[in-house]
């Protein structure tokens, strides 16, 4: 069952939505990584709040009957989409996600667990989406992939398609996609576990995901 947000008065970002997965399981964290506190803020709902500055459509992927996530979506304004399928694998919580925002001209995807992405990158993104009609853009920082990926509606129905819990990895290489520089490191730090938290206002010096073979490497290329 999805929830639709109340929207503010509308931005001049076209018909661009967001979409946040916030599924997994965070069993690395050792609690609910996505209720855990920065800064007084739950860590996805300081998430949701960077999509939000930006664009007045976003959903955030749950699995079904979480109601401490509905309650988040719901104070953030922005859809809920339940996920039935979450057990087997990102890529089915993808599939729900994007099968909910079919009306979307084009989609910027991101990870709930990466609350550090800066909202210029966001908006960054949305502008290609409109200056690179049918290509996938990703950003990047010195080099390296990371998220939120944007995508174009062209490739809706292959996301729905995808399977496993490497989101898609397979798909923008296959596609190929244009690679959007950018100054913001956090596109490349996420939260796995605590360790990940101190000194969170400071940029990312462990590995990118990619490198360390975490399955939250889902854009990667």
């Amino acid at each position: 069952m999805n929830q639709v947000c109340a929207r503010r008065a509308p931005r001049p970002a076209g018909r661009a939505a967001a979409l946040v997965l916030a599924a997994g399981g965070a069993t690395r964290f050792g609690r609910d990584k996505r209720l855990h506190p920065i800064d007084g803020q739950p860590l996805l709902a300081r998430t949701l709040a960077v999509y939000r500055a930006v664009l007045d459509d976003v959903a955030v992927v749950a699995r079904p009957g979480e109601a401490a996530i509905a309650a988040l979506a719901r104070a953030a304004e922005c859809r809920l989409v339940e996920a039935p399928e979450a057990h087997l694998g990102q890529a089915r919580s993808l599939a729900a996600g994007v099968a909910a925002m079919r009306a979307a001209d084009g989609l910027v995807i991101g990870l709930g667990d990466m609350p550090f992405v800066a909202r210029a990158t966001v908006r960054a993104l949305v502008a290609a989406l409109a200056s690179q009609p049918g290509r996938i853009v990703q950003p990047t920082h010195r080099g390296r992939a990371g998220n939120p990926v944007a995508f174009p509606s062209i490739y809706f129905d292959a996301l729905t398609r995808l399977t496993g819990d490497v989101g898609a990895k397979h798909l923008i290489a296959a596609a190929g996609s244009v690679a959007m520089p950018t100054g913001d490191a956090n596109i490349l730090r996420d939260v796995d576990t605590p360790a990940d938290l101190p000194g969170h206002r400071a940029a990312p010096t462990s590995a990118h995901p990619c490198q360390r073979g975490t399955d939250r490497a889902w854009c990667c290329e």
